[in-house]
């Protein structure tokens, strides 16, 4: 298991003296902050998200005002046809039929795609059955977005940070 760190703000100045083992950051819309987190950490895996569906990097982002879960498959799908192996996919995990259906629609199953799931809960952890993920006790997330600065325990508090829980083969 590991840990990710994503920002809206600038990464450097919201992860300092945080031990950071990997970032995901904006490749574009109003928070774009992917080429600051580069260079900021360049010993350390960085995501970068697409919110728009422009078609950019190895994360797309699928909630309220960035792109919708219809889009899930077919974005995921480009992003295979341009060579990103095993395209991520976030969204919040009551929503994982919905990303589901697209997926499978765009003839994308599950396997195709890392599936990264925001669920607030406070506590580290990767979204399985338990958490109302999945179809089958065995499905689980391969990365789970656990706080957000509203819910962030310490040392997180006070820092406009998201954390996720990433499973060992994530990166």
């Amino acid at each position: 298991m590991g840990t990710m760190f994503d920002t809206v703000g600038d990464p450097k100045e919201t992860f300092s003296g945080l031990e950071v083992e990997a970032v995901a950051a904006y490749g574009n819309g109003s928070y774009a902050n992917y080429t600051r987190a580069k260079e900021e950490f360049p010993h350390v895996p960085v995501l970068e998200i697409d919110v728009s569906g422009e078609g950019i990097g190895d994360a797309g982002d699928f909630e309220r005002g960035d792109m919708s879960y219809a889009d899930a498959g077919p974005w995921a799908k480009r992003r295979i046809a341009a060579g990103v192996h095993r395209p991520v996919v976030y969204f919040s995990v009551s929503n994982w039929q919905a990303v589901k259906q697209s997926l499978s629609e765009a003839g994308i199953h599950p396997s195709d795609v890392r599936l990264w799931t925001a669920h607030y809960t406070g506590e580290a952890h990767l979204c399985s059955s338990a958490c109302g993920f999945g179809d089958k006790p065995t499905d689980h997330a391969d990365a789970t977005q656990w706080t957000d600065p509203d819910t962030a325990p310490a040392p997180y508090r006070g820092r406009n940070i998201d954390v996720s829980e990433t499973a060992a083969n994530f990166f």
